[in-house]
This record gives C-alpha cells, structure tokens and sequence, in this order.
C-alpha cells in the first residue's frame, strides 16, 4: 500500500467515525425532543381534562403547546432527514 493509499483510508476511517458519531448523537437528539414533545402533551391532556377546563378561557394555552409540540416535531422530521443524507455519505465511504 502506498503512502497515499494509507493517507486515503486513515481519512476514510477518521470520516466514517465522524458520520457515525454524528448518527448516533442525532437519534439521541431525537429521543431527548420526543421526550419533550410527550411532555407537552402530557400538560395539554391533563389541561383539556381538568375540572375547569374552559376552551374559551384556555385557548392560547392549549394553542401553545400545540405549536410546541408542532415545532418539536417539525425538528424531529428534519433530524430523521439529516439522518438519512448522514446515512448516505456513510454509505458512499464504505463502498
């Protein structure tokens, strides 16, 4: 193997670690933003089912926590595509 051969596949090794790095700390982003978004609905259901519940008087709260949890997933989605295109430069690597 040559000087170059050996430079090449050290880069090669040093870029799959980092890609594979940069999956696994994006599905525990991931996990941490679903434990949020659950959060969120957890405190817009027990909201919706307290005794005083009151559409009328607690509409922008539940509004709220909608575009919370709209706003977690929205982020989620985005993370599961970086996901994919970190997928595929992986991929690439090892071909």
């Amino acid at each position: 193997m040559t000087y170059s051969q050996r430079s090449t596949s050290a880069s090669a090794a040093s870029d799959i670690s980092y890609l594979e790095y940069q999956i696994k700390a994006t599905h525990e982003e991931i996990d941490q933003a679903k434990s949020v978004s659950e959060g969120y609905e957890s405190m817009l259901i027990a909201l919706q089912t307290s005794p005083g519940f009151n559409l009328e008087i607690h509409s922008e709260e539940a509004k709220q926590l909608l575009d919370k949890m709209a706003g977690k997933q929205a982020w989620i989605d985005a993370a599961h595509k970086r996901i994919t295109e970190l997928e595929n430069e992986l991929d690439k690597l090892d071909e």
